[in-house]
């Protein structure tokens, strides 16, 4: 596909793209499952359906469907082998524990622990935390989604959802900043997996410089996308590159950020004192 998309729409319900509608993907939509989580039914919940609300992706001007659900970045444990070969140079010996807790930090959504042959000796281990997109006007998803199930072709159609790109990144950006100084100390590595788009919505949104993979460096940031092109029948998550960065570096980035003028705030404040006051503006 060239260019942008300017229709908004969902890319993928129930882990398929929304025109594949062969008789096996048929199936498994009829029963609500997730074809990356071991076909288990989607857990994704809205008040307003009576069954899950299996969007994985969805099209919003971009060249790539971006990931609203962190179990789409499960499929195939891309991200999981790529980074215990990274980081272990190996996948021998390797285990994968979701949501592991420490206390005083929070939970950590998967830990990956190589440990010694035939033993329950740590030899080393890295965390892994799943970064997803989320949408605003949910309501207008909700019904691409009824539409879809009543066999209607939501790809005609615009859905006027949006991004919550920036939310997303600030909230993103705070568990960088309190969890990347724990690794640093240790001096392990923790990994967070985050989509091409969103990655350099960051980077351009706060500044950010001197993003290169270095060696010592206990931040790292892989950077995925999700592949239409080559298996239109299910798209494929790849990964794209790997940098890095330490604390300080997000920190003084942070700092950077652009902050509004009073003087705009206060314009604001007027037209709402204004509008309450009945004043008539000449």
């Amino acid at each position: 596909m060239n260019g942008k998309h300017k229709k908004h729409y969902p890319a993928e319900i129930f882990g398929y793209p929304v025109k594949n509608k062969s008789k096996g993907v048929e199936r498994i939509r009829k029963k609500y499952l997730c074809p990356f989580s071991n076909m288990s039914r989607c857990s994704k919940q809205s008040r307003l359906l009576k069954y899950p609300m299996g969007i994985c992706s969805v099209w919003w001007q971009d060249n790539s469907p971006i990931a609203i659900c962190p179990k789409r970045l499960l499929q195939d444990k891309t991200i999981f082998i790529k980074v215990a070969d990274k980081i272990f140079g190996t996948t021998d010996n390797v285990l994968l524990f979701p949501e592991v807790k420490l206390k005083g930090i929070g939970s950590f959504d998967f830990d990956l622990v190589k440990h010694k042959p035939i033993s329950d000796e740590v030899d080393d281990f890295c965390i892994v935390e799943f970064q997803t997109d989320s949408t605003t006007g949910t309501g207008k998803l909700v019904k691409a989604m009824k539409d879809y199930m009543k066999k209607k072709d939501i790809t005609k159609n615009s859905y006027a959802f949006g991004m919550n790109t920036y939310n997303t990144i600030k909230l993103s950006f705070i568990q960088m900043l309190n969890k990347g100084q724990v690794f640093e100390v240790w001096n392990k590595k923790i990994v967070w997996a985050v989509q091409e788009y969103d990655y350099k919505n960051m980077v351009h949104r706060f500044k950010l410089e001197d993003m290169k993979l270095k060696k010592d460096d206990a931040n790292l940031f892989l950077i995925y996308d999700i592949d239409q092109r080559s298996k239109p029948n299910q798209y494929q998550l790849i990964i794209k590159d790997i940098k890095s960065s330490t604390v300080e570096n997000l920190m003084k980035a942070f700092r950077r950020a652009t902050l509004p003028k009073i003087d705009d705030f206060i314009k604001i404040l007027h037209q709402k004192l204004r509008l309450k006051l009945g004043i008539r503006i000449t």
